[in-house]
């Protein structure tokens, strides 16, 4: 026999769940936690969505929601697709034009929980729904592809994504299976001399490739290094990323001075990697991990 305890638990369970709406065979109406920790309701599959992240664009399109992409960045520049799209101003939060958000009549406005807390308020008096998210690393990336793809809908999509994304790691990992770790400096900025710290996607990209980023120990994101700092830590690979996809050419490292007994620069060991791959946290950064593995494990 149950207690009257018992009993009172039960009850309040079966009220709770009268209480609760249905979810659809769409998903919807569904209620996800997001980046700052805001409970947030959607009550059916938003037709209009507004990406204040290029990042959040390219998972979009990727998961299959561009058709539902009403605006986004001016700085949105993949897929190709998302150059058709409305725009809604800049990154930063002082850029985005809110009022134009409105005039679009979005369901939904994706953003950056860093960036755009000042952005949220004014959405929130238009009562014009917004979701936060931002990832701090690979495992974070994929439940926010899986998040964003429950949020419009297109969870198979999302879950074809990461997927996708899995399988290409794992070919790095084979790829790099047996072999040794070389060092690897990455160059953010050769004037102040800058490199990724352990903290960046970069460094986990540069890890899950197979290299050893030379300057995982430093706290800071982007570290200022010195130029002796990378003579010491000998990396055999030097990486950069090029906004214009053009090639580096070694021998601009060779003319810095003590840089030409640099194993890398000895051997001309330096690349150019795509920058958007690896600043943004969308589904190429495993085509940036692919590709960093095939560059530092060249056959």
């Amino acid at each position: 026999m149950r207690s009257p305890k018992n009993l009172y638990l039960a009850l309040c369970l079966l009220l709770l769940a009268a209480a609760a709406p249905a979810q659809g065979r769409d998903g919807f109406p569904l209620a996800l936690t997001d980046a700052l920790g805001r409970r947030v309701a959607v009550d059916a599959k938003p037709a209009r969505v507004v990406s204040l992240s290029p990042a959040v664009t390219e998972i979009l399109f990727a998961v299959g929601a561009g058709p539902q992409v009403a605006g986004v960045t001016e700085y949105c520049n993949y897929p190709p697709e998302a150059a058709a799209k409305a725009k809604v101003g800049g990154f930063s939060g002082i850029t985005v034009n809110v009022e134009q958000i409105a005039l679009l009549k979005s369901d939904l406005v994706i953003l950056s929980g860093d960036m755009h807390q000042r952005i949220i308020e004014l959405l929130d008096r238009l009562r014009i729904k917004s979701f936060a998210v931002e990832p701090r690393n690979f495992e974070e990336v994929y439940r926010t592809i899986g998040t964003i793809g429950r949020l419009t809908g297109n969870a198979p999509g999302a879950e074809r994504v990461v997927a996708e994304m899995r399988a290409k790691l794992a070919q790095a990992g084979e790829r790099r299976r047996g072999r040794g770790r070389p060092a690897v400096f990455w160059e953010l900025s050769g004037d102040p001399l800058m490199s990724a710290g352990g903290n960046n996607f970069i460094n986990e990209a540069i890890t899950l490739a197979g290299g050893r980023n030379i300057f995982e120990d430093m706290a800071a994101q982007w570290p200022v290094v010195s130029q002796e700092q990378v003579m010491l830590r000998q990396p055999e690979w030097i990486l950069a990323g090029d906004m214009a996809g053009r090639k580096i050419d070694p021998a601009l490292y060779a003319r810095r001075p003590g840089w030409s007994r640099i194993p890398a620069v000895r051997g001309g060991n330096v690349a150019s990697v795509d920058p958007d791959t690896l600043y943004r946290y969308g589904p190429r950064l495993a085509d940036a991990v692919l590709g960093i593995s095939e560059i530092i494990f060249k056959d």
